[in-house]
C-alpha cells in the first residue's frame, strides 16, 4: 500500500471514530430524560426491573468500550508492553456489549410472544449459541496493532476463523430473533387504536433495529475482509455507537408500550 493510501485509509479511520463518538454523546445527551424516567419508575434501587437493568447495562457497556477502543487509536503514550495487555480489552467489552444487545431483542420477542415458554427456551437455545460463536470468532488470533507511535489496536491475522465471522453470527441472531418477534405481532388481533399504534411502533423498531445493525455489521465485515490490519477497525466504533443506540431505543419505546390484556413489557 503507497503512502496516499495510507494516510487516506487512516483519515477514514479517524472521520469515522470522531463520526461515532459525535452521534453516540448527542444521543446519550437527549436520551438524559427517558433514563430518569428509568429510575423514577423503579420501587426502590435494590429491587431494579429486569428492562431497568438491560437499560444501564447496554448503556454504560457501551460507553466502556468506545472509550477504550478510541483512546487506543488516539493515545499516544501507550508502550508496547501495555499494548499486549490492553489491545484485548475493546473486543472483550465489543462481545459485552453484543450480549446485552441480544438479550434485549431476546426479552422483547419473549414479551411480544406473550412469555411463551416454548419460544423463551428457543430463544435461550439460540443466545447461547450465538454467544459462543461470538466469544470464539472475536477472540481467536487476536494481535495487537501499533500503526502510529504510541496507539494501540486490535486486528486480527486469522486466516480460517476470524473476527469478520462474529459480525456473521451476529446478523443471523438478529434476522431470526426480530422474523419470531415480527410473527407474532403480525398474529395480534387489533382491536382499538392504541394497540395498533403500540403494534406498528414495535414493528418499525424491529425493522429498524435490523435494517441499521445490518447495515454497520456488513460494513465490518468488508473492512476485515478486504483491508489491511491497520485499518480493521476501522467501522468498529460505528458499530459500538448504533447497536447502543438502537438496543435503548426498543427499551424506551418498550416501556411505552403497555396495553391491557398484552404483556409487552415488564
Amino acid at each position: 500500500m503507497n503512502s496516499r493510501a495510507v494516510v487516506d485509509s487512516q483519515a477514514s479511520d479517524k472521520y469515522l471514530r470522531i463520526a461515532s463518538i459525535s452521534i453516540a454523546l448527542y444521543d446519550y445527551v437527549i436520551t438524559l430524560p427517558a433514563e430518569w424516567r428509568f429510575y423514577r419508575s423503579q420501587p426502590s434501587i435494590f429491587h431494579l426491573s429486569i428492562a431497568c437493568i438491560l437499560f444501564i447495562l447496554i448503556r454504560y457497556v457501551s460507553i466502556v468500550v468506545m472509550l477504550l477502543s478510541n483512546y487506543g487509536y488516539f493515545a499516544t503514550n501507550i508502550t508496547p508492553e501495555i499494548c499486549q495487555h490492553y489491545f484485548i480489552l475493546a473486543p472483550i467489552f465489543k462481545v459485552l456489549q453484543t450480549m446485552v444487545s441480544q438479550v434485549i431483542i431476546g426479552f422483547r420477542t419473549w414479551n411480544i410472544a406473550r412469555r411463551n415458554r416454548r419460544i423463551g427456551l428457543t430463544l435461550v437455545l439460540l443466545f447461547l449459541t450465538a454467544v459462543t460463536l461470538e466469544w470464539f470468532t472475536n477472540m481467536f488470533d487476536r494481535i495487537p496493532v501499533t500503526d502510529e507511535p504510541g496507539n494501540c489496536t486490535p486486528g486480527n491475522a486469522g486466516k480460517t476463523l476470524s473476527a469478520w465471522l462474529y459480525y456473521v453470527t451476529a446478523m443471523m441472531y438478529d434476522l431470526v430473533i426480530l422474523t419470531i418477534s415480527t410473527t407474532h405481532l403480525l398474529q395480534y388481533d387489533v382491536l382499538s387504536n392504541r394497540l395498533e399504534r403500540i403494534v406498528r411502533v414495535l414493528m418499525y423498531d424491529g425493522i429498524g433495529y435490523l435494517v441499521v445493525l445490518t447495515g454497520s455489521n456488513v460494513l465490518n465485515i468488508v473492512l476485515y475482509r478486504e483491508s489491511d490490519i491497520q485499518t480493521q477497525s476501522a467501522g468498529a466504533s460505528i458499530g459500538y455507537a448504533v447497536t447502543w443506540i438502537m438496543s435503548q431505543r426498543i427499551l424506551i419505546h418498550l416501556r411505552g408500550a403497555q396495553h391491557p390484556g398484552v404483556l409487552f413489557f415488564g
